[in-house]
């Protein structure tokens, strides 16, 4: 093929993908290296390449993974969401099938750093060097940025499907259909460790910051060295968790060797992964309540985010009925808000005591008033208290009406007069430092089942008890501290309950009640929520209901891969247990 040829944008996800991807993308008009020496069109493309990250809520026909969850009930019952809630989806519909967006992010990747990959910009070399000295500061971060996105996607689809086909450059459109039949699933090792290694890739590239500056806001929802590190303790998290460390397990589904001492050696990778990114010292906690809205500017929490631009489309969807435009969207459970605890001594909430039943919301948690709005709560403008009791402005039986006696705070603008059409920014975040605390402490916990060992002349500078109180007395926050006297299996239940409330609505507890194999007894327990009867001024009932019985089997601890999929390579593509 002459170097002149128009360069077609496709890659070997052509074979396992719609049929879009016969479709050129814009720039494919462009002649190869007119688009790799031009500097805008290399953003360009890169740009695209970003453009298939999760938008993070209500991506999932407008709505999002918390409601297949234990956290919330999507209040539209004609949403595609309730498929995963009853049990009836498949290799043929899935709600959240993301095979193809994702491939089509890693083909992206690949193009480009395949068409980066013999730039010199010598042309500049002793006419002019600081720009050869920009251009070459340039591609190096563009590329490692590429590296990112690319291991981003790969962990989307392992976490989803275990080991998935590992394509990391593009067919030659001549090849297409002698090389389809040969496409077949790599083994889990074998895909975390891509994952591992361009994490690894992108953390040694000097030119990319650990973390952006507040003097570079051009650069925020872009790819940093930090980001990568987050990325890489996820992917080790996960890879160290129960469920690709069954005995007996095919290669393509988790590890072959779940021996003791190789399970620890895993869980101490994760240990160390999530305390790199700890010790860049560039991340730092931020009152709760200031992260998940972009009124407190870039903060020192976020490490890695997608931005979106001023609208009010999503407070709309998710403020409370009786708000002009408010239309409930996403209602908290009363299975997450059980989960908060008590705020003077960290006890259990408990229905059966009278104090707590007759005033749930007083003395708990305050994770859990910044989350989830709750009956009485004055929100919006103009301001009134919130009406979720039998016949009130924002209950049952009125149309749309919450499920459950809650309504969504968490992301949510709670000072919007849409009568004025006010708009607010938002950001999906995808890695922030709270989660690495929580993170290095499972690790440890499940490494050392010790929750006090520590052994700072190895790396292991903090215990497992400690990481989980560092989150739990956050500013604003203040939960009291765990006992170190705690045993190893009971701080396990107390670091996972930790996630399930400080991360809330941040995309995890679907995923985690996987990889911890207990989607049986939370996935598929009821879905609950709370009865509010009003009895006298600023005085209620409340009596916890049962909302929705959920289904759940655990062939759906991972996702089946598309049969369309499947068919398109002759079954070298094989499918997950039990589809």
């Amino acid at each position: 093929m002459k170097l002149k040829k128009i360069f077609f944008i496709l890659s070997a996800i052509l074979i396992v993908t719609s049929c879009d991807y016969l479709e050129p993308d814009s720039l494919s008009l462009k002649y190869k290296e007119d688009v790799y020496q031009n500097l805008s069109y290399i953003d360009q493309v890169l740009t695209s390449a970003y453009s298939n990250l999760p938008a993070g809520y209500n991506d999932i026909d407008g709505s999002w993974i918390a409601s297949a969850s234990d956290e919330a009930e999507e209040v539209d019952a004609s949403k595609k969401i309730h498929h995963f809630n009853i049990g009836n989806w498949n290799e043929f519909n899935n709600p959240d099938d993301v095979w193809a967006n994702c491939y089509k992010g890693i083909r992206k990747t690949c193009d480009f750093l395949e068409g980066t990959d013999t730039i010199s910009w010598y042309a500049y070399k002793g006419n002019n060097e600081v720009e050869y000295t920009r251009r070459k500061v340039l591609l190096k971060r563009t590329r490692a940025e590429a590296k990112f996105l690319q291991a981003f996607y790969y962990f989307e689809l392992v976490k989803r499907y275990g080991g998935v086909p590992l394509i990391t450059k593009k067919l030659n459109l001549d090849d297409n259909g002698a090389i389809i039949g040969n496409i077949a699933r790599e083994s889990f090792a074998n895909c975390v460790q891509h994952i591992v290694n361009l994490c690894d890739s992108v953390i040694a590239c000097p030119e990319l910051s650990v973390a952006w500056s507040a003097t570079e806001d051009g650069y925020a929802g872009r790819a940093s060295g930090g980001a990568a590190m987050a990325l890489k303790s996820r992917t080790l998290l996960y890879a160290a968790s129960d469920l690709y460390n069954q005995p007996g397990l095919s290669s393509v589904f988790g590890y072959t060797d779940v021996s003791d001492d190789a399970r620890k050696l895993r869980w101490e990778s994760a240990a160390k992964a999530a305390y790199a990114v700890i010790a860049t010292g560039k991340y730092t906690m931020q009152p709760y309540n200031l992260i998940f809205t972009l009124g407190s500017g870039r903060g020192t929490e976020v490490i890695f985010e997608r931005r979106s631009g001023s609208d009010n489309v999503f407070d709309k969807a998710n403020y409370p009925i009786g708000f002009e435009k408010g239309a409930t969207g996403t209602c908290p459970s009363q299975n997450l808000v059980d989960a908060y605890e008590m705020k003077a001594d960290g006890s259990k909430f408990d229905w059966n005591n009278p104090i707590h039943a007759a005033n749930p919301y007083a003395g708990r948690d305050p994770r859990l008033l910044m989350t989830i709005l709750t009956n009485n709560e004055l929100f919006g403008l103009p301001a009134r208290k919130v009406e979720i009791w039998q016949g009130g402005l924002d209950g049952l039986p009125r149309q749309k009406a919450t499920k459950t006696g809650y309504y969504l705070k968490k992301w949510v603008n709670t000072a919007l007069d849409f009568s004025l059409n006010n708009t607010t920014f938002h950001q999906w975040i995808y890695f922030r430092i709270g989660e690495f605390h929580l993170n290095y402490a499972e690790a440890m916990n499940e490494a050392f089942k010790n929750p006090t060992y520590k052994n700072t002349s190895i790396g292991y500078m903090r215990s497992a008890i400690e990481a989980t109180n560092i989150v739990r007395s956050r500013f604003g926050v203040g939960m009291p501290g765990i006992p170190a006297t705690i045993s190893y299996e009971d701080l396990r239940q107390r670091i996972r309950n930790e996630r399930r409330v400080e991360l809330a609505f941040e995309g995890h507890r679907w995923f985690d009640a996987r990889r911890w194999m207990i989607g049986s007894t939370t996935l598929g327990s009821d879905l609950r929520g709370v009865n509010i009867v009003k009895t006298g001024d600023n005085t209620f009932l409340y009596t916890p209901t049962v909302v929705e019985k959920r289904v759940y089997d655990t062939k759906m601890n991972l996702y089946p891969i598309p049969q369309s999929e499947i068919n398109k390579t002759g079954g070298s593509i094989i499918q997950n247990p039990n589809w």
